[in-house]
């Protein structure tokens, strides 16, 4: 049985499913799994993306708008 065969026959199953808690392990199960690209960054990246985070709490930052405006004569 192939991937898609394999999805789609548990689709069906989880359509019948009732307990609720089974549900939320499933879930849980899922959560883990999905990839986390913050945690596969190096440390350096991060760090740099925590400045841009600090800066744009402190409001230093630039407006979508002012530089919109500014880039506009080479759009």
């Amino acid at each position: 049985m192939n991937l898609e065969a394999r999805k789609y026959q548990f689709i069906q199953e989880l359509v019948k499913v009732e307990d609720e808690s089974v549900l939320e392990k499933l879930e849980l199960i899922l959560k883990e799994n999905q990839n986390n690209w913050y945690d596969e960054l190096s440390e350096s990246e991060k760090a740099e993306i925590q400045i841009g985070l600090d800066q744009a709490e402190k409001g230093e930052f630039t407006s979508h708008e002012d530089v919109m405006k500014r880039f506009s004569k080479w759009h």
